[in-house]
């Protein structure tokens, strides 16, 4: 592929709001390198201009692999997208090490390799940016999701202390922290329990689940010129979930928030 100076990776690209950043991107004229560890998830770029890697981000030597394959195709990359992630929760006292160690291992250790490997590359041209994909989960906190939530704030940490410590290179690192969005790791909750699914909605201010289209925007965003005094910022992208104080119930138009009435000091 011939470097028109507007080059990508994307990891955690098979599904979701990673194949959305993908298929965003390359519509937009970015030269797209998906990578994801299942070649038959990677499906889908068959017969796209989207090149495609298979590939662990947990491993060192896999993101060495990536950086390798970035270079080969396109001589550098503009930016870096680490988007892959997994679930996994339960009781601090009765969740398995092993699979705490794996949540951490690719939510957290993955972007870290990520970016160490992706360094080179994004030196050799102009304004370039990092995304990495934390949660509103890494701003707040939930029970039994404990090793999720404090790899995601390990993520918000990561990209606030980088932001200084790239910044004097020119290279910008921001978070973006999804709210509700449909997702392959949303779909069980919509097939198997739709009541509960629209419960959760009803949480939010805008009553709905982001699409991943809507995530993938704020991606292309993040690392456009059009953010290009951005940097250190870990933004949610939530329908505005997180700024309640937790007492009432948002406004649905349906019902109030609260009652309006007199009552006695």
């Amino acid at each position: 592929m011939a470097d028109n100076n507007k080059s990508v990776v994307i990891t955690g690209a098979a599904s979701g709001m990673g194949r959305a950043a993908a298929e965003r991107l390359a519509r937009g004229g970015w030269q797209v390198l998906a990578v994801d560890y299942n070649a038959d998830n990677l499906a889908w770029t068959a017969g796209t201009q989207v090149a495609s890697l298979v590939a662990d981000v947990s491993s060192e030597a896999d993101n060495a692999r990536i950086a390798a394959e970035a270079d080969r195709l396109f001589g550098g990359l503009n930016a870096a997208i680490f988007n892959a992630g997994i679930v996994g929760g339960g009781a601090i006292d009765e969740m398995a090490t092993d699979a705490m160690r794996r949540v951490f291992d690719i939510n957290l250790i993955g972007p870290i390799l990520g970016i160490r490997a992706c360094l080179p590359l994004l030196r050799r041209r102009k304004n370039p940016a990092i995304v990495v994909t934390a949660s509103t989960m890494g701003l707040g906190g939930d029970s039994e999701n404990w090793a999720y939530g404090a790899a995601k704030h390990g993520l918000v940490g990561l990209v606030k202390s980088l932001s200084r410590e790239l910044g004097w290179e020119g290279i910008r690192i921001n978070a973006i922290c999804p709210g509700l969005t449909e997702t392959g790791m949303t779909n069980m909750m919509k097939e198997h329990a739709p009541e509960a699914h629209q419960a959760v909605a009803a949480g939010v201010p805008l009553q709905r689940w982001a699409q991943p289209d809507e995530q993938a925007a704020v991606m292309e965003f993040l690392i456009s010129p059009a953010a290009s005094y951005v940097s250190g910022h870990a933004l949610a992208v939530d329908g505005g979930a997180i700024v309640g104080t937790g007492l009432l119930a948002p406004a649905t138009g349906k019902q109030r928030a609260m009652f309006h009435g007199t009552s006695p000091e």
